[in-house]
Formats: C-alpha cells, sequence, structure tokens
C-alpha cells in the first residue's frame, strides 16, 4: 500500500512538473509573438509616417512615385524579415512541444508499461 502511495504521489509530481513545462512553452510563445506582433505595427507606423511626409511634400509625380516605390520595398523587406522570425519562433514552439510530449510518454510508459505500444516517437 505504501509503495503504491509513493508511486501515485510521485505521478502527481510528475504531473505537475509537465503542466508548468506546458505553461511555460505557451507564455514563452505568447511574449514572443506579442512582440512581433508590435514590431509589425512599428513597422506599418513608421511606413505610414514616411509616405504622409513624402505625400506632403511638393515634389514632382516622378519623384513622388520613385519614393513610394522606394517605401513598398522597404516595408515589404522588413514585413518579411519579421515574419520569418515568426515562422522561427512557432518551429521552436513545435519542437518544445513535440519534446515535452515524448517526455511525457515516456513517464506514462515508466508508470504503466502497458502503455509501450502507444509510446512511439511522434513526427
Amino acid at each position: 500500500m505504501q509503495a503504491q502511495m509513493q508511486q501515485w504521489t510521485e505521478l502527481y509530481k510528475s504531473a505537475q512538473a509537465s503542466a508548468q513545462k506546458l505553461a511555460d512553452i505557451n507564455i514563452n510563445l505568447l511574449m514572443n509573438l506579442t512582440q512581433q506582433k508590435m514590431e509589425r505595427v512599428g513597422i506599418v507606423m513608421e511606413t505610414g509616417n514616411q509616405q504622409i511626409q513624402t505625400l506632403t511634400q511638393s515634389k514632382p509625380v516622378p519623384e513622388v512615385l520613385s519614393a513610394e516605390t522606394q517605401l513598398v520595398g522597404d516595408f515589404n523587406k522588413k514585413m518579411l524579415k519579421s515574419f520569418h522570425g515568426t515562422v522561427d519562433t512557432l518551429v521552436d514552439a513545435k519542437n518544445q512541444l513535440t519534446d515535452w510530449a515524448e517526455d511525457g510518454m515516456k513517464k506514462a510508459v515508466e508508470f504503466n508499461p502497458w502503455l509501450q505500444p502507444y509510446a512511439s516517437p511522434i513526427n
């Protein structure tokens, strides 16, 4: 009876640690995505201000069009770089979640060896 109580206590502690690790992964993901979203808002605001400055200056039409083309090109480059960062963040989170799930399955198999057939690696 004492051994079973010890086993259940260890299972509870393991489940608690696993839940905390999942919460940490999710919080870090949310923080990174929020930071990247704010970065993109900054890019949009900066480009908008530059566009207003370009349009309010007295310049010939070809110069305005050239400046607008340059603004759009710069905007696209900055946004693409930001989105690449977001993809990297999501891939990292996926890898962390995969590791978390595999670790959880290993611990579940330790607790209940009958789960062994279901413990194949997650792809």
